[in-house]
């Protein structure tokens, strides 16, 4: 019973294909130089005797493929694969010539009275021609199976990579609240014994932001006017406890509120910039967050009062901003802190458009 061709996987209906139309070509050309060699149009043996051969180059081509897969000999080392190959085109060499004089003959295509000599030299000639042949369909299947055997790894590859990123993302992500939330109880700690009706305020906010968190953390990327929410609550808690000594502001072009930034990464480099720059003025400072389109960017910058240590640059925030760009967006480049003036550092970061 036959499988229908429409039940076939792809790659083998494709394959079936080829070999259609490949021996099908092959049997067309011969007719078409029987047909100027002889000066004659192809009689029913001729005919008979090229489609009976065509059917046989396939049986046996198909065959080859067979044992080819079942042995997988796309896994030997090539040199050997080399010599399998050579032994298995002149096996079905040999066979296609030998069977072509049997038909030739029984066709009365060519003198039955054939010595040996002239049988050796027709066998001959018709192995190299056959060797030929199968020689061609070999670096051709086989063109086409080391290509596919190459996207298929590259695509494991591609896999394995993404798997690997996925998990060092999470790490960096399940960092996050824990060092937020060690810095905000410490904070909330503090205003316990002095004002409890804040401290209430301020686990309130606390819980919203750990709730956005949990959230955020489901996905890879936010859009940037959800991550300004945590930003808010962030910096409301924190002026529980800095009061007039944290100043804040934004100004931010509409078109960047939906362009998506990994989640908690704004915060976490506001937190830095209060820890780093603010806490340590009498004064407390200004942080100001600003966001426009820059050709393929969406350029956001995050400026507060204080000054760039040689520490800072490799802090938590930092580092943690840097590798999970890198592993989102594939770019190097995509943020920097720099001291912009004497009483100003700037965290920049680029987020790459996309159409």
């Amino acid at each position: 019973m036959f499988v229908s061709s429409s039940k076939l996987p792809n790659k083998a209906r494709l394959y079936f294909l080829c070999q259609f139309f490949g021996w099908g070509g092959y049997g067309l050309a011969m007719s078409v130089f029987y047909r100027y060699s002889t000066g004659h149009d192809l009689t029913i043996n001729e005919f008979a005797s090229i489609f009976s051969l065509c059917l046989l180059a396939f049986g046996l081509t198909h065959l080859f493929r067979i044992i080819f897969k079942r042995n997988q000999w796309i896994e030997f080392p090539l040199p050997k694969l080399v010599i399998l190959v050579l032994f298995s085109n002149l096996i079905m060499a040999t066979m296609y010539a030998s069977t072509n004089l049997v038909i030739d003959r029984g066709l009365d295509l060519v003198s039955a009275e054939l010595n040996w000599k002239e049988w050796l030299v027709s066998m001959s000639i018709l192995v190299v021609n056959s060797m030929t042949l199968f020689l061609l369909w070999s670096v051709i299947y086989f063109a086409i199976a080391f290509f596919s055997r190459y996207r298929r790894e590259e695509i494991e590859r591609l896999k394995w990579e993404n798997a690997l990123k996925e998990f060092e993302l999470n790490k960096l992500k399940s960092q996050l609240n824990p060092h937020f939330v060690f810095n905000a109880l410490n904070g909330i700690r503090g205003l316990v014994g002095e004002d409890p009706n804040k401290a209430k305020a301020a686990i309130t906010m606390l819980s919203n932001i750990l709730r956005n968190s949990l959230l955020s953390d489901r996905a890879r990327t936010i859009p940037l006017s959800e991550e300004l929410k945590t930003v808010n609550d962030y910096l409301n808690l924190e002026k529980i406890r800095f009061e007039e000594r944290l100043r804040f502001s934004t100004d931010l072009e509409p078109l960047t509120l939906s362009v998506h930034v990994p989640p908690m990464m704004i915060q976490t480099l506001v937190e830095n910039a209060v820890k780093h720059g603010l806490s340590k003025r009498v004064d407390g400072g200004q942080i100001s967050i600003t966001s426009k389109i820059d050709k393929n960017f969406a350029e956001i910058r995050i400026d507060n009062t204080g000054k760039l240590n040689g520490t800072d640059s490799g802090g938590f925030g930092i580092v943690n901003t840097l590798h999970r760009l890198e592993l989102i967006f594939n770019k190097p480049d995509l943020f920097s802190i720099v001291q912009t003036n004497l009483d100003t550092v700037s965290a920049i970061i680029k987020i790459p458009l996309t159409k």
